[in-house]
């Protein structure tokens, strides 16, 4: 494949993997540390991207690999399939290079005891969601005759109730949360000690 090809195809590529994720060419260019004019000019072909600097850094921002950019493979095997996925992605590795500052030692242990136990939570919380959603799914029809059984007004009422029973317990958790960092300026003891003792449930304490 002659040199122009190949950086057609390296930006045709680039660009087909940014429009799926959502991206714009601002993101793209922010992540390679670059200007925008020049990853428009990298997916039109008309600078060089065959660089191996360029082409991983393309490969790395995208999530695909250097391989499928220039054409060697027809698939890729991506963990991320849209901008969502990114933001996490992105928010996570901010919050892990997060400076300690002026926080204390014991301050900056509580504040990632509060992000350990929004997580694990929230791992229950997707479960638990899946469940949830699949009992909203539920026919109505099917259970018409149950619901009116146990005195509800409707099926819908009914398969609603279900998904709440399935969720409440990270709306229980996540307020729980919510007053421990609300006793933290008076009490950071006590906070703390709460803290320590909702970790503990989840089998999250040292």
């Amino acid at each position: 494949m002659k040199d122009k090809e190949l950086r057609k195809l390296i930006g045709s590529r680039a660009r087909q993997r940014r429009m799926e994720l959502n991206l714009n060419q601002q993101y793209v260019a922010d992540k390679m540390d670059v200007n925008k004019s020049t990853i428009q000019r990298y997916e039109s072909g008309t600078i060089d991207n065959t660089k191996k600097l360029v082409l991983e850094g393309l490969a790395e921002t995208l999530h695909v690999s250097v391989e499928w950019l220039r054409g060697e493979t027809e698939e890729y095997e991506a963990t991320v399939t849209d901008k969502r996925d990114l933001m996490i992605r992105d928010l996570m590795t901010t919050i892990l290079g997060e400076e300690q500052g002026e926080l204390e030692d014991d301050q900056m242990n509580f504040a990632k005891d509060i992000l350990i136990l929004m997580l694990t939570e929230y791992d229950l919380f997707f479960d638990s969601f899946r469940k949830g959603c699949k009992k909203l799914k539920n026919s109505e029809k099917e259970n018409k005759d149950i619901a009116r059984l146990m005195g509800y007004d409707s099926a819908k009422e009914f398969n609603e109730l279900g998904f709440l029973r399935e969720v409440m317990h990270s709306v229980d958790t996540y307020n729980d949360i919510a007053d421990v960092i609300k006793t933290y300026p008076s009490n950071v003891q006590k906070a703390t000690d709460r803290l320590k003792n909702l970790l503990s449930l989840y089998g999250r304490e040292e």
